[in-house]
């Protein structure tokens, strides 16, 4: 029983801790998961890394708590298995009990395993993820020590952090976030966290709040008028609106309530009923908008609708962990038996921002005053819905509200039971077989770019991209676009390319950077998508190579064999590489190679490794572009690396038998065994719901490539 120990230290009569039920002791290889961070005061103030393997919490006690300084190594001492009920936690255990005191969630999110599975990692003494949290993001490491404490077992790890985007040597997180990303509490405030509540109630009563309760279900949440510019003048507050989900939530007592159009939709959204509930005062009602962000830290109103959707149909656990919430609040109705709807904004956003905290699930909303130009060009820079501007004195229900729009995307849409685009994209001919044999239609090809747009739009966003149209499907005739279409949506983003070779010099490429967008150029029968490894606002910056192993008459098994000895050659000079298939019968493996390095740079690069994978599989791998005289060998293609190469897109389908689509793989997936022909468009949008994305650490990883190149170097030097 993987509960054992936990169960043994503890009394279900006594303690407050969840004891949840017995999870499976065979549960498969897990890749991803939640992980917690707890503050926990019990003999010594300590924290909990609990990151969730095999349906169950493995914990570690790390008492100087997690860094994101590269050069720090905290020692980590592996503990029982602890419940995933666990990972919502937070209270004081009370005295007498095993780890008696207070105990706060300093983090939540979501790991994912990256060079092999967790259960493997174990085993092996070392353990790499990448956490994305509110607080903590990129890439961990657990390492077991060679020399244990004696008489301790096989306990003591290490916590380190790697160097990425998201380390910072001068920063101190514990110190500098002390603060619950439920609750909003220290570990110091938790055990008076009913009289912290009984005095912002107070606050509430001296300021003016009448008696009485708000029903959240029953209230219609304030609305905004229309206007095509800020109202001028002072005393007015203006906050970005960001097109996510409207709602009202409340506490009352230990239960909450996530309000829309009358409805309780708490089963959709319950990070933010668990927050609320964590929240000191008795009760409180708050009014604001449910956001999911994509990598990059922008909202995304197609990525919330699709955890809407999936929640609904009861996978909660996975749309949490896919797609992470957080509930912007603009304002605040109530605290405790006070009604504060007639008071003035600012004395009600005053007593919001004591009690919310500044990272976490729940958060308020920044406000800004003075002129509100600057805020509208960014909006317009930024495709962003547009700003609320609201009167300081004005109570909750008063008309003076004002909605400026700059921009139609998700003001109105983000809260769809299922996906739906904010902008008209009308499909025609959604009957036409695309795919003969397997009847598959172009409906069904732009219903696969729906249900995985959360998935690629992330390799498309700021990419110029090429795609390739087959209007009569597969077998017809098809022709590569560069440029777009004459008469285009305005609303479908596009810029100029140099193109030497053209008359006009430039080239009018597609930017998908939205679900609209990719409905477009699906219903323009685009069905591969290939990407450029650059990015509009740096056309000369590689951020990815690609090696191709292309097999035409060659084994898929030789080709496996050359990847897996890439993965040791990148391994060697510090490169990761993040395998997919080819959507064809071959593999890609991309290479991210951060911010800054040149094109030539990366070719070279490229080429070096394709030249020690020919020498390292001489009988089977060349680097001969002509085809009749490779024989049965694999073709290490090292040119799709260029200025005006592409290649096709993680998650872009493919003009071939059965509907395939180009997958990422994990790499213990790279054997023998491995059939690419399962991946397709019936097959991958729920292999993504269900393990999510394995490519997802590439777009954020940052590299040292010229190390990587030095010790490529010696290593050719060596032989």
């Amino acid at each position: 029983m993987k509960l054992r120990e936990y169960r043994k230290k503890r009394s279900a009569e006594a303690t407050n801790e969840p004891f949840g039920g017995e999870p499976p002791e065979e549960a498969g290889p897990t890749k991803r998961g939640a992980f917690v961070v707890h503050l926990h005061d019990a003999t010594r103030t300590h924290y909990d890394l609990r990151l969730e393997i095999g349906h169950v919490l493995a914990s570690f006690a790390v008492p100087r708590g997690p860094s994101l300084r590269p050069e720090d190594k905290h020692l980590a001492v592996h503990t029982e298995d602890h419940p995933l009920e666990y990972l919502d936690f937070e209270d004081v255990i009370p005295d007498g009990q095993y780890g008696a005191g207070p105990m706060i969630v300093w983090d939540r999110g979501r790991v994912d395993y990256l060079e092999a599975p967790a259960e493997e990692g174990i085993r092996a003494g070392k353990l790499d993820f990448w956490l994305t949290g509110y607080k903590l993001g990129g890439r961990y490491a657990l390492v077991l020590l060679k020399k244990q404490t004696k008489g301790a077992g096989p306990k003591e790890w290490l916590l380190l952090k790697k160097k990425d985007a998201f380390s910072d040597p001068a920063r101190d997180v514990v110190t500098e976030l002390p603060r619950s990303v439920l609750s909003g509490l220290t570990i110091d405030e938790l055990a008076g966290a009913t009289e912290r509540g009984a005095k912002l109630e107070e606050e509430g009563a001296k300021a003016g709040g009448k008696e009485g309760t708000v029903d959240a279900l029953a209230v219609t949440p304030i609305g905004e008028a229309r206007a095509t510019s800020a109202p001028a003048g002072p005393g007015f507050d203006h906050e970005i609106v960001l097109g996510g989900v409207r709602v009202l939530a409340a506490k009352i007592d230990d239960d909450a309530i996530v309000a829309r159009g009358g409805r309780d939709v708490r089963e959709l959204y319950p990070e933010v009923a668990r927050a609320m509930t964590a929240l000191p005062p008795t009760g409180a009602v708050i009014d604001g908008e449910i956001v999911a962000f994509d990598e990059t830290g922008r909202p995304n109103p197609a990525r919330l609708a699709q955890r809407i959707a999936r929640a609904a149909t009861g996978d909660v656990h996975g749309a949490v962990l896919d797609a992470p919430v957080t509930f912007l609040v603009r304002d605040i109705l109530a605290i405790g038996t006070r009604d504060l709807r007639p008071l003035p904004l600012e004395k009600r956003r005053a007593l919001l921002t004591k009690l919310l905290p500044a990272r976490g699930v729940l958060r308020a909303t920044d406000t800004f005053d003075g002129d509100a130009a600057p805020l509208i060009a960014f909006c317009k820079e930024h495709g962003l819905p547009g700003i609320l501007s609201r009167r300081r004195d004005a109570p909750y229900d008063a008309p003076p509200s004002f909605l400026v729009v700059t921009e139609t995307k998700g003001v109105e849409n983000a809260d769809a039971a299922a996906p739906i685009p904010p902008k008209r994209v009308p499909v025609t001919n959604r009957n036409k077989i695309f795919w003969k044999d397997e009847g598959y239609t172009k409906g069904d090809l732009v219903d696969y770019y729906e249900a995985i747009a959360p998935a690629i739009l992330p390799y498309l966003e700021e990419r110029p991209i090429a795609v390739v149209r087959y209007p009569d499907g597969i077998h017809g005739k098809n022709f590569y676009q560069w440029n777009v279409p004459p008469g285009m949506p305005r609303w479908v983003g596009s810029f100029a390319l140099r193109d030497e070779e053209s008359e006009r010099g430039e080239k009018r490429v597609f930017i998908v950077d939205d679900l609209p967008s990719l409905l477009y150029i699906a219903n323009l029968a685009c069905i591969p998508i290939h990407v450029l490894a650059c990015k509009r606002s740096s056309l000369d910056a590689c951020d990815f190579l690609t090696i191709d192993f292309d097999l035409k008459l060659a084994k898929l098994e030789n080709a496996i064999a050359q990847a897996l000895t890439l993965r040791r050659l990148l391994d060697a000079i510090g490169l990761v590489g993040y395998p997919k298939t080819s959507g064809q019968s071959g593999l890609h493996v991309l290479v991210p190679l951060g911010e800054g390095a040149g094109f030539p740079t990366a070719r070279a690069l490229a080429d070096l490794l394709g030249r020690l994978l020919v020498q390292e599989h001489p009988e089977t791998a060349t680097m001969e572009r002509v085809v009749k005289k490779r024989g049965d060998k694999v073709y290490v293609d090292t040119g799709q690396t260029g200025p005006a190469r592409t290649i096709v897109a993680p998650y872009s389908v493919r003009a071939y038998p059965g509907a395939t689509v180009s997958t990422p793989l994990q790499w213990d997936e790279v054997t023998p065994s491995l059939d690419p022909s399962r991946f397709t468009i019936r097959s991958v949008p729920e292999r993504f719901r269900a393990e999510g994305d394995p490519m997802a650490p590439m777009l954020t990883a940052t590299p040292d490539v010229p190390a990587a190149v030095g010790r490529l170097e010696g290593l050719l030097a060596r032989g």
